[in-house]
């Protein structure tokens, strides 16, 4: 056995280990946010422009990393694959938080501000779902690999697995953003 072998071994244990307590395929979700003030739409309006996130271009957004929780190699008859490939989800959402909601004397404002509010909460959450679903392929599809000759072989194989679902996952969530904003569009139109 070269030494490679021996490294990618230890390395293999020492995820093992720290990964032992933290399997869990669950995603971990964390929400943030950011408050805005005012007593009218205009005032709302400016005050997401100035404090929502991507600099205020939108009014929420979903933070969205893989995290492979345990991964293993299975090393038999001179081959290489996977015997385990499990990923979650770790997302941080940002949301709006209006100060001034209960105290706002415009009834419908109150109702338009908890109507969007809802609606952003649920918009990213959707995209979460979106990435739970490739984190659960991604797994899927490597413990799917056919065995190679070498691990690093075994390791090509999974880069190209996982570029096609970061492309396709990428492509999803976009295609849901550009549906959603046609759909309100027609609403509003």
């Amino acid at each position: 056995m070269d030494k490679g072998h021996f490294a990618r071994i230890g390395l293999v244990a020492a995820a093992a280990l720290t990964l032992a307590a933290c399997t869990s395929t669950q995603s971990r979700v964390t929400t943030t946010y950011y408050t805005i003030r005012g007593v009218s739409g205009e005032d709302l309006d400016r005050e997401i422009a100035a404090k929502g996130p991507l600099k205020g271009h939108a009014l929420a957004s979903a933070a969205i990393k893989f995290v492979p929780v345990a991964i293993s190699y299975d090393e038999s008859d001179g081959k290489c694959a996977f015997g385990e490939a499990k990923f979650r989800i770790d997302a941080e959402m940002t949301l709006p938080r209006w100060q001034e909601h209960r105290q706002s004397n415009d009834p419908d404002l109150r109702i338009a501000w908890r109507n969007l509010s809802d609606y952003a909460r649920q918009h990213e959450e959707h995209h979460i779902a979106i990435a739970e679903k490739y984190a659960a392929k991604i797994g899927k599809e490597l413990r799917a690999l056919p065995a190679k000759s070498t691990c690093d072989a075994l390791d090509k194989a999974a880069q190209r697995v996982l570029q096609k679902n970061k492309r396709d996952h990428n492509r999803e969530q976009l295609a849901f953003d550009a549906a959603e904003q046609k759909r309100l569009s027609a609403l509003f139109d």
